[in-house]
């Protein structure tokens, strides 16, 4: 086993597949039914929606957490900080 499977979290794991099936879905609903008004295709689009939102919280969650291990390290200099945004 290598050392990222270890650091891995299964709920967020299961988090960001969930984002991703909705968002296909989502986007499977606007190529086969782009004109339909029908309320699961409404639905699924909306979800498509949360999908997406789903990602932008996992992603300031694990941004944050990476930060405040840095600032826990005291590696808070402006070079920390091009070197974090450089690995982004």
């Amino acid at each position: 086993m290598n050392s990222n499977q270890i650091n891995r979290i299964f709920g967020l794991d299961l988090i960001r597949a969930v984002a991703i099936l909705l968002v296909v879905m989502s986007h499977a609903t606007l190529l086969l039914f782009p004109y339909s008004e029908h309320a699961i295709v409404i639905l699924i689009k909306i979800l498509g929606v949360i999908g997406v939102d789903l990602f932008f919280v996992l992603s300031g969650f694990l941004i944050g957490g990476i930060l405040l291990k840095q600032i826990d390290q005291n590696k808070t200099r402006l070079s920390d900080l091009f070197r974090f945004w450089k690995r982004r």
